[in-house]
Order: C-alpha cells, then structure tokens, then sequence
C-alpha cells in the first residue's frame, strides 16, 4: 500500500507517526517528499489536539515552502489552540518569502495579534491588507475591528465599521464594537448598538454582562444574565468576576453553583473571587476540590491558591503548591513564578523565592518588584537596592509596588540618604505619585533617625494621601525621640481617624510623663478611661 492512501487512512497521531516513519525510509526524490509531506502536515492539523510541536517539525523539512494552504492552515491552528506569538512570527516568515496571502490568512493572524493583544504587529498587518486589496473582505475587516476594539483603540474600530455596507454589518461585526466601547466602560453606547442589532448572539449577550460587570453595575449585569436563554463560561467568569470585585461572594458562589459543569475558567474565577475578598482558606479548599475532580488547573487558578497561601503563611501548603507546578500541573509562566517568589519569601524561604527568581527567564517589573520586596522583607537592604539598580539597567521602569519594596528596604536598613534619593527619583523622575504606603516608609525612616521635622513636613506636604499608619508612624517617632509638641499634633489626628483605638492616646500619655508633664498625662489617661467605659462589655460563647 503507497503512502497515498496510508495519510488520509490514519485515524490517530501514533498511526501518523508510523507513516511518517515509513516515508522518511522510501521517500528520496525532492519531489515526491514535498507532495507527501504536504499532504501528511494537512492530516495531522486535521486530528483532535495540540499537534503544533510536531507539526512544525514536519513543516520544516518541506523545502521553500510556498503552498500558501500550508502557511494558512498552519498559521490557523496556531490560532486555535493559543499560541498567539507563534502565529504571528510565522506570518512574518510567510510574508518575507514572499508567499502569497489570502483572506483566511489575514484573518487568523489579526485574531492572533488581537488576542496577545498587539497594536503594532496588528497595524503592519492593517498595512498589507490596503495594500493586497483586501479591505472589502468582510472577515478580514471584521478581524480588524475585532483587532482594533480589543486593543482599545476604538476611533479606529468605529472608523473601519461605519465605512462597511451595512448588509456587512453583522452580528460579529456589531459584538465586535460591542466589546470596544465595553473595554472603555462606555456601555451607553454599547446599549444603544445591541438593541439596535437585528440579530444577537450569546457573544453579544456576554459581552454586555462582562461590561456591566467590569463596571461594577451588577444590578445592569443581573438584568442581562436572567434574560439570556443560553449561557457559556465567558457569561458565568463575568458574573463571578464581577461578584467579586464588589465584594459579594454569596452570590458569586450563587453563581457558580448554578453551572452544571462549570470549566477550568469558572472554577479558577471562584477561586480568585474568594481570594480578593479574603476568604483565603475557601480558596484553598477549591484548589483541593478541583484537583480530586480532575479539573484542568490554570493558570489563574495556580496563582489564586498560591495567592491563597501567602495571605494564610501556610508553609506546609506552600510546599504542595510548588510541588504541584514542578509536577507541570499549569504552565510556568512568569505569572506563576512571580506569585511563587512572593508566597516564598512571605513564608519564610529567602532562599527559594531567589531560586524561584532566578527561574524567570524574561523578567519583568513584577518580578523584579516581588524579589526587592522579599530582599527588604528579609532585612536585606543592600540586596534590595541592588537588584533595583539591576532592574534599572536592564532597562525596566518601576511602578509604584517597587518602590513601596526599595523604600521598604531603606527603611529597615536605615539608609536615610538612599531613602530621600529614591522618593525624589520616584516622583521627580519617574512621576509617580505617592501613597500612603511610600509616605509612611518614609516617616519611619526619618522618623528613627530623629529627623521629626522633617517627617512632619513630608506629611504636610502630601496630606490628602496619609492615613492612620502615616500618623502612627510620626506618633510612635515622638515617643522614642521625646517630642511632645509634635506627639500631640500626631495623637490629635490618629484620634480623628481611629477614635476607637485608645493606644495611640496611650502613647501620647507615656510621652507627656516622659517629659514630667504629669498633668497633661493625667487628662489624656482620664480621656482614655473614659472611652474604655463606652465600650461594650466583651463576652464569649460556649457551645454547649
């Protein structure tokens, strides 16, 4: 039997494989090998799977290949099973052979730069579409808006759908500028485009209920869940999401419990919800659940029990967790190892968030920020600048989380000159605007170096952005450094913020008496016990 009919008879990948075997042996004319390897790529795109790996393979050993079927169904499969990237560097190969394109090939790789997403290869892309003359395509301009709406360029996206003919101007089209104006949070508009669409969709339906949701209007999200006669995961990841960010988990949990089978998505979405809003042992639980069920563990849902862990200090689960990812249970991406660095370092093992760190291969601000946070964690204030000034030098800009590690650092260290250097850098050069969290570093830092003044100025100047933890961090400064005068200005206010909270006048009390103002101690210690008297009585309760 010839190899003619041996590829179109395979059913599965192994009987593929022993094809592939025997044309590698009788094969041995040029000719013979592209017309066979061509018609053996075509069959094995066609099985069920992610064949990709072994596919290019198989591509590879077709000489100059310029079967523009092959680039396109390559370049499809691609898309369809995720590897968006991938997608993309091979249209770049097919297009710099100069092979020709066609509607289907420009299609599924403005799919692909939509979904990673990637503005600058879409727009190339956008290019040779003018220039091949496919603008009157109706998926190739449906791919564009699809392209430019995801991306969040929405002038464009509105730009390309008002110059179609409305006969073109489909249920995909629409759903496509649906979920532009949804990503801006401009759901006016985006109302006013689905009910005036003729046909709808459960992708236009989700699209709207995952605006709604992303915009915290659940009540509008609700109204278009209840009216949707079928829902998908897309539908359900939205309400959980949204749930969650509003903090009710009774009814995200709601929610899921409706799915009959809910996906890997679903299941990772409940996962981050309880997360968000602290139910840190649910979380775990869940992963548990998913595991004995053998459900697919993303990688959403690996760092939400991670995430999990890290809120809790779970040590012994922390070592499931890491076990389980260097089992391969999810990818390792730099999401993952980044979640990984942090549960480590928040858990005790300096050593194995270095580890974990130096697995990353394309580091990036998180990365890097997760590792000078657990360098200042751990007391370790010169690696923590370190490694910022080898994270500048690699050329990635800081945000405000590694500057709350650097300043972090600086604290802990008491390097004050490093300290004043970095929060000028970080607003002068950088432009970024402090928080609370930035300024309380930096009233501790100056705080325990007895510069109180100045401390008290820093918060004069950022008034609007200190909280009770700010204050606190002056107040605790005047104690050790017997200032009364400013004691009292920090008291005065952490008893407008915290009124409940009687330490702090406590302290206020101890730096008066420090000073042998023993009547100004006396009236805030009788200030003090009056506020006890108001509190209601503790009690406890006993099961019986």
């Amino acid at each position: 039997m010839t190899s003619k009919y041996l590829v179109p008879r395979s059913k599965t990948l192994n009987q593929l494989k022993q094809v592939h075997s025997y044309l590698l042996k009788t094969l041995t004319k040029p000719h013979d090998q592209y017309h066979y390897y061509a018609q053996f790529l075509i069959r094995l795109l066609q099985l069920p799977g992610d064949n990709l790996s072994y596919a290019r393979q198989v591509f590879d050993q077709i000489p100059k290949c310029k079967t523009q079927f092959l680039w396109t169904s390559l370049i499809r499969n691609h898309v369809l099973h995720a590897h968006f990237r991938q997608s993309i560097l091979l249209y770049a190969k097919m297009h710099r052979l100069g092979v020709l394109t066609s509607g289907f090939t420009f299609s599924s790789v403005l799919n692909a730069c939509a979904r990673v997403p990637s503005l600058l290869e879409g727009k190339q892309v956008h290019a040779q579409v003018v220039q091949l003359g496919f603008l009157r395509n109706k998926f190739v301009i449906t791919a564009l808006l699809d392209l430019y709406a995801k991306c969040g360029d929405l002038p464009e996206s509105l730009s390309l759908f008002d110059a179609m003919d409305d006969n073109d101007k489909d249920v995909v089209a629409c759903t496509a500028v649906i979920c532009g104006y949804t990503k801006i949070g401009l759901m006016d508009d985006a109302q006013r485009l689905f009910d005036s669409m003729a046909e709808r969709n459960v992708i236009s339906w989700s699209a709207m209920v995952a605006g709604y949701a992303n915009c915290g209007n659940m009540k509008a999200a609700k109204e278009f869940y209840d009216r949707m006669t079928e829902k998908n995961s897309v539908t359900w990841v939205a309400m959980i999401a949204g749930y969650g960010k509003c903090g009710e988990v009774r009814e995200a949990k709601k929610v899921f419990d409706e799915i009959s089978e809910p996906d890997a998505s679903c299941w990772a979405a409940m996962t981050v919800c309880y997360v968000q809003n602290g139910y840190a042992k649910a979380a775990i639980e869940m992963y548990k659940v998913m595991r004995e069920e053998n459900v697919r563990i993303s990688e959403v849902a690996m760092v939400g029990a991670i995430s999990a862990c890290t809120q809790l200090g779970d040590v012994e689960m922390a070592a499931i967790l890491a076990k389980h990812v260097d089992e391969g249970c999810c990818d390792r991406t730099n999401y993952v190892s980044n979640a990984l660095t942090h549960m480590h370092s928040k858990c005790g093992y300096l050593d194995l968030a270095w580890r974990e760190f130096g697995r990353i291969k394309n580091k990036d601000v998180i990365s890097y920020s997760s590792m000078i946070t657990a360098f200042a964690d751990h007391g370790k204030s010169q690696e923590a600048l370190d490694m910022f000034l080898k994270m500048r030098n690699e050329g990635i800009e800081p945000n405000q989380v590694t500057f709350i590690g650097v300043l972090s650092a600086c604290s802990h260290g008491g390097l004050v000159e490093d300290g004043c250097k970095q929060f000028e850098l970080m607003t002068r050069v950088f432009g970024i605007k402090p928080l609370t969290e930035h300024l309380t570093c930096m009233v501790d830092l100056l705080g325990r170096s007895g510069q109180l003044e100045k401390a008290y100025n820093l918060i004069m100047d950022y008034k609007d952005f200190c909280d009770a933890g700010t204050w606190g961090a002056l107040l605790g400064a005047c104690k050790v450094h017997v200032n009364a005068e400013l004691g009292e200005i920090a008291a005065r206010h952490l008893l407008e913020l915290e009124p409940e909270k009687t330490g702090n006048s406590a302290l206020l009390a101890h730096i008066y008496a420090s000073m042998g103002k023993w009547k100004d101690s006396e009236i805030v210690k009788m200030m003090i016990s009056e506020t006890e008297k108001k509190k209601s009585p503790g009690c406890s309760w006993i099961s019986s």
